[in-house]
């Protein structure tokens, strides 16, 4: 009986690593052409699965006003103190935060933004009215999906700290933009960055929400870490949400 030769049996194992190799291959490139035209959910979907996430559209409708209340630590400075803050989805925003070395209020009412360190309140105008813009449109969510006080782009599929996002590019009545991160997995707004033009340069806030709890029916994020032009500056944490308290117009009055 003839016995096999050695070279011959390479030439057969080799064949057969080769095969297996293609057949590798080509499952991998079909895995990755099937993720690739994976289907993104349109805006119109996405919206309203955002929407029953946050507690579903009749019970949102409903919220004109929303109070928070809790503890900031400002990173960079090194400081921490309380934090109180009161929105109405007329396009009023005020924020005080008591720092242990200094204080500041901020106030939007529509049109109109003022700042003050200290108990002095001066008008604003350019980056840092838009930055109350900005925050005003990302505490605005879920609600202004609801009135189409933001419009919405078609969405992109991206990546999030390991995570599958859609990202939507929402505009206010006023032109601002905002880029929106939604998680593909529950509709949780995780994420949000605006971009402002600061003369021929241009720098961008964003926030980042977790711990989702949900009050009166509605969720809210508790913890929240804001970003200026990519560094981590504060983090905010809640302890109290109240839904639709009543909100004076003097509030919104320096």
């Amino acid at each position: 009986m003839k016995k096999p030769s050695v070279t011959g049996t390479l030439s057969n194992l080799s064949t057969r690593a080769i095969v297996e190799c293609m057949l590798m291959l080509v499952t991998v490139i079909m895995s990755l052409t099937s993720c690739e035209h994976q289907s993104v959910p349109n805006k119109v979907t996405i919206a309203e699965k955002i929407i029953e996430t946050y507690g579903g559209r009749e019970r949102l409708a409903r919220v004109l006003s929303v109070a928070a209340e809790g503890r900031i630590t400002a990173l960079i400075r090194g400081d921490e103190g309380t934090y109180k803050r009161a929105m109405r989805r007329d396009g009023k925003l005020f924020v005080d935060i008591n720092y242990t070395r200094s204080t500041e209020r901020r106030i939007l009412n529509g049109t109109k933004g003022y700042r003050g360190i200290g108990g002095q309140l001066e008008e604003v105008s350019g980056p840092r009215y838009l930055a109350m813009v900005y925050q005003y449109d990302e505490l605005s969510l879920p609600f202004g999906l609801l009135d189409d006080s933001l419009t919405v782009a078609e969405p992109r599929r991206d990546i999030l700290n390991g995570a599958n996002v859609l990202v939507l590019r929402c505009t206010d009545r006023t032109g601002n933009d905002m880029e929106v991160f939604v998680s593909e997995e529950n509709y949780r707004i995780v994420k949000s960055i605006g971009t402002f033009s600061m003369g021929s340069q241009s720098t961008s806030l964003s926030s980042e929400f977790s711990d989702f709890r949900t009050v009166d029916g509605v969720l809210f994020p508790f913890r929240i870490i804001n970003y200026a032009g990519g560094n981590r500056i504060a983090e905010i944490v809640i302890t109290r949400y109240l839904v639709n308290p009543k909100i004076d117009d003097s509030l919104f009055t320096p």
